[in-house]
């Protein structure tokens, strides 16, 4: 979860009150690679300046700053209470306040600390925000005199930088680029890494019709690994298949292959809900944790509902008639489906072209989706909103909300939720 100004607690360390050294290793860029330092923990060394162990490469001397480590622990809920992470390539920055960029501060907590994302989560966020594209463009050096560029992108707001870190961690292919002022992405486009991506999705295949997107760009994959690209006769398949790969052929391709053959999209049918780590990634990417607090003159009760909810294009509804049912499975006394999908409505709404799953029902909240949520964590920022719509909930199912003083506390809660949430 990343940093903001309201977080929970954390356990407190054993160290808590003993000398905290930084130690900040020069390095050269040609001799060092990895992390040197134990992200996410408290670091104690009993030694001076002068004798302090190997770290990382010492071309340089810095000097070494004192902190306490009361720091990593928060007695009262409304204090701030942040764990330093370093990265490497800022190593030669000597001073510390330099080194961090903003995006980088984490309040995780010990419990929450991962370092590898469940190959499950990334395909269900793959689900809810990743792309797979490929790009044709003029090319005068090229003997075909056109150029093919797949691509596998994942773009976020830059708030949410870690889940692609941990994406690209996990994978261990890709690179993080920012893309404009708020957005950031991660994105795999040599052949080789590639195959590492179509791996990983034959492996784990993705549940949403996107996947009829990927079987697509399988294809033009194996073209281009093939080298067929190159002949007119692969330039004109990877054209057919383009077309049929998300918003399809721009102008310019349709005016100069106006007798392409259209290539038809590979026939999507929903089968299951295949892990609950694919329901943390795809909720880390299209859920919604909201909280809503109605207007009453005449009374505190009733005042507050709280709404987790998934909203999807139409095409997806199967799946989330799935989630549904996958919901259900996990507590018989859960409400949600009795059996059928004679109840769907109640949970599965449609409009013109979009579909909406939404649990309303506080017990069905606090005895499924919470602690769901608790055993297979949602990650980003949305962790967050996931936290303050627990605590709402305990509120809630504690009565404390038909007080004066519980309802202020959600008023003060719902503030800083969702995007009122300072990053």
């Amino acid at each position: 979860a990343m940093c903001s100004r309201k977080t929970h607690k954390w356990v407190k360390p054993s160290n808590s009150g003993d000398t905290l050294k930084f130690l900040i290793p020069s390095y050269s860029r040609k001799a060092i690679s990895g992390q040197n330092n134990y992200l996410g923990m408290v670091t104690s060394q009993e030694m001076i300046e002068n004798e302090m162990g190997y770290r990382g490469s010492k071309s340089a001397l810095l000097a070494v700053k004192e902190q306490r480590v009361d720091g990593g622990y928060c007695i009262k809920s409304m204090q701030l209470r942040c764990t330093l992470m370093g990265f490497e390539r800022n190593y030669q920055i000597k001073n510390l306040s330099k080194q961090l960029n903003k995006q980088y501060y984490s309040t995780l907590s010990k419990t929450n600390i991962i370092h590898n994302l469940k190959p499950w989560f990334i395909t269900g966020f793959t689900d809810a925000e990743g792309c797979f594209s490929f790009a044709i463009k003029p090319d005068a050096k090229s003997k075909l005199k056109w150029r093919t560029s797949p691509l596998f992108v994942i773009k976020l707001h830059i708030k949410d930088i870690a889940i692609l870190e941990l994406i690209k961690n996990s994978l261990m292919v890709g690179k993080i680029r920012k893309n404009g002022e708020n957005s950031v992405q991660y994105v795999v486009e040599s052949i080789k890494e590639l195959q590492v991506i179509v791996d990983h999705f034959k492996k784990y295949p993705l549940v949403t019709a996107k996947l009829s997107d990927f079987l697509i760009f399988k294809q033009c994959f194996e073209i281009i690994k093939q080298r067929e690209h190159l002949t007119e006769k692969g330039l004109l398949r990877l054209i057919g298949l383009k077309s049929s790969l998300n918003w399809g052929l721009s102008d310019n391709l349709k005016e100069a292959f106006p007798n392409v053959a259209i290539v038809n999209r590979p026939e999507y049918k929903f089968n299951f809900i295949p892990d609950p780590y694919w329901v943390a990634g795809f909720t880390s990417g299209d859920g919604s944790f909201h909280l809503n607090i109605k207007k009453s003159d005449t009374s505190v009760s009733n005042r507050v509902s709280l709404r987790f909810s998934i909203n999807l294009n139409i095409r997806d509804a199967e799946v989330l008639k799935g989630l549904v049912i996958y919901f259900n499975t996990l507590n018989h006394k859960c409400t949600v489906i009795k059996g059928n999908l004679n109840q769907e409505n109640q949970y599965v709404s449609k409009s013109y072209n979009t579909v909406s799953f939404a649990i309303t029902k506080t017990s069905e909240l606090i005895e499924i989706i919470i602690p769901f949520f608790e055993k297979y964590p949602i990650q980003g920022v949305k962790s967050l909103d996931f936290e303050d719509f627990k605590k709402v909930a305990m509120l809630i199912d504690s009565k404390e909300h038909l007080t004066i003083k519980g309802l202020n506390r959600i008023l003060e809660i719902s503030l800083n939720m969702n995007k009122h949430r300072e990053w």
